[in-house]
């Protein structure tokens, strides 16, 4: 069973976690949920880090799930650097003797990367999961200077794309961002539907940096993504794996088109590709 708990940001920020704490716990894993998630859509591999006596803590980002925050809003994309290294001091207190891994799928993936980027000596490990390296569907520069802008004079302006989900469906290409009515996404209380143009304009800009600065990632990493994924370029995690020059970089690579491993039909196998994994490493 899951316990929930809370723990404060540097600017004061009350930011929420679930955490699954075995016994004798020989591993810690911080997981990072992906844009729009919260920890709660991970219940299944909290579980799983029980049976292998691990402990698992997913914090909700700030602005996502039950953390608070403006919603789907950064101000700058090393705040989320800055809560996480927050949490990983406090773990590490709590577990002085036990490796910390780091987890992170999509947005929650480059998280991670940025992480490991900034801070190389915190953690054991990363586990990244599809991430957010470039989007699958380009944004044009005109868009993205306009985001830019709006992003500068108002940076809290709230975009809430799914209003417009019916519309934006008659383009292909974006189909695969937006949910189906009437799915688990859309009635979940805690999924967040509301993005900022500052939001996105770091996360591209993340996502470039991330790639640029590759040989800054010196820790060993597992990848596992779909070369068919509908939102996230697979190119792009490619490039990114083929520019970090350390050799303990392993990688599991699906086909059927899905941007979520973690979910059917792949969830057993990325779990235990997990799993085994860390068993070298603990």
């Amino acid at each position: 069973m899951d316990t929930i708990g809370h723990f404060k940001s540097i600017d004061h920020l009350t930011l929420f976690y679930r955490a699954w704490f075995p016994a004798n716990p020989r591993a810690v894993i911080i997981l990072i949920h992906g844009a729009g998630e919260h920890s709660g859509r991970y219940e299944y591999i909290g579980e799983c880090c029980m049976d292998h006596n691990i402990t698992l803590v997913a914090p909700d980002l700030r602005g996502f799930g039950q953390s608070e925050g403006h919603r789907g809003h950064i101000n700058r994309f090393s705040d989320y650097l800055d809560d996480l290294k927050v949490l990983i001091n406090t773990v590490s207190k709590r577990y002085p003797s036990i490796p910390v891994f780091l987890f992170g799928h999509s947005l929650g993936g480059l998280v991670a990367i940025r992480y490991g980027q900034t801070y190389p000596q915190q953690v054991k490990g990363f586990i990244l999961s599809s991430p957010a390296l470039g989007l699958r569907f380009p944004i044009p520069s005109a868009i993205k200077r306009t985001l830019n802008f709006i992003s500068r004079i108002n940076p809290e302006l709230t975009i809430q794309p799914f209003k417009w989900a019916e519309i934006l469906r008659k383009a292909r290409h974006l189909k695969p961002y937006l949910p189906e009515p009437g799915s688990d996404i859309v009635k979940d209380p805690f999924h967040t539907t509301q993005y900022t143009p500052r939001w996105l304009t770091e996360l591209i800009q993340n996502g470039i940096h991330a790639t640029m600065e590759a040989s800054k990632f010196q820790v060993p990493l597992l990848c596992l993504y779909d070369k068919e994924d509908p939102i996230i370029h697979p190119n792009s995690i490619k490039q990114f794996l083929d520019s970090v020059t350390i050799p303990e970089k392993d990688h599991v690579i699906f086909s059927e088109g899905h941007h979520h491993p973690w979910h059917a039909p792949h969830q057993q196998q990325a779990l235990d590709s997990m799993i085994t994994w860390l068993n070298t490493r603990i």
